[in-house]
């Protein structure tokens, strides 16, 4: 479908056919602050996004998981699904002893849970695909990112601006190391080839890894670029999730539903034309 095919006003809502590209675990699906979303786009044939969502037993450590197959290796679907839920199954269930209080310990567990995604991939039945991945673990306190690709990793502070939590394995991000500005970066040519991946021919599986402390109520998104690609400036992203956040639905507690929030953005992305599978995870802290 071509962009002068659809009309700028019209919007495009997620698909039930996306909802076997994202899982939540049974804490996760109860609870009212977490939720994600994922919709094959307007230009693609099949859907080789995934997301997955999971709660520790305690309650406290909330893991947001968004894998994006690397459409060009068979079996991008399948690896992007088995990338997410095993490293949200890994850092959940890790999650029960505690996040580590060592930084160097911090890096070697989400070292860890990158490593077991790529093994669950390699070693499942062929085609092997490959994937980016990103994967944030938050709690009230402080949320800790990882990630390998493009895939991206936002924090939204009720007081306005946009803290971007993750770098890109990527060209425009080599550029940009170099002293290219962003714009010329992602307006060169392969500019968004990454240079990072799991699954099929990947060599280094080392995801780079960031913490933040957030000071007050805001958002989390983790996102596959099917959305940020439509909105590359922080300042334009901002705007949008504010703007989406003051308009949906409330809950029982009187807080803005991530599921609405979620199912905007998508539909964003779809109303730009939807060139990509777009997938989003979402946290709401409230202070």
């Amino acid at each position: 479908m071509n962009e002068s095919d659809q009309s700028s006003a019209e919007i495009v809502t997620p698909d039930t056919p996306a909802i076997s590209r994202v899982d939540l675990t049974e804490r996760a699906a109860a609870r009212g602050d977490v939720a994600c979303a994922s919709h094959i786009g307007l230009r693609h044939e099949t859907n080789q996004d995934a997301a997955a969502l999971g709660i520790d037993s305690s309650g406290r450590h909330i893991v947001l998981v968004v894998a994006d197959g690397v459409s060009s290796t068979d079996g991008a679907e399948k690896c992007a699904r088995i990338a997410s839920h095993t490293a949200r199954d890994y850092l959940t269930a890790t999650m029960d002893q505690g996040m580590p209080a060592n930084d160097d310990d911090i890096v070697t567990l989400f070292e860890r849970a990158f490593r077991k995604a790529h093994e669950a991939v390699v070693s499942a039945s062929r085609p092997i695909g490959a994937c980016t991945l990103a994967v944030a673990v938050a709690t009230q306190e402080r949320i800790v990112v990882g990630n390998i690709g493009d895939t991206r990793t936002y924090w939204f502070p009720d007081d306005g601006g946009c803290v971007r939590l993750s770098i890109d394995d990527s060209m425009a991000q080599a550029q940009m190391d170099l002293g290219m500005s962003r714009e010329e970066a992602e307006a060169g040519i392969g500019a968004h080839a990454i240079t990072k991946w799991l699954g099929a021919s990947a060599t280094d599986l080392a995801p780079r890894v960031m913490a933040y402390q957030p000071q007050h109520s805001g958002w989390l998104l983790v996102c596959s670029d099917g959305l940020w690609n439509h909105v590359p400036d922080p300042d334009d992203l901002t705007t949008l999730v504010t703007d989406l956040a003051g308009t949906v639905r409330k809950n029982d507690q009187g807080r803005p539903d991530p599921a609405d929030l979620a199912a905007g953005l998508i539909a964003h992305a779809n109303t730009c034309g939807g060139h990509d599978n777009i997938t989003v995870a979402l946290w709401r802290r409230d202070a």
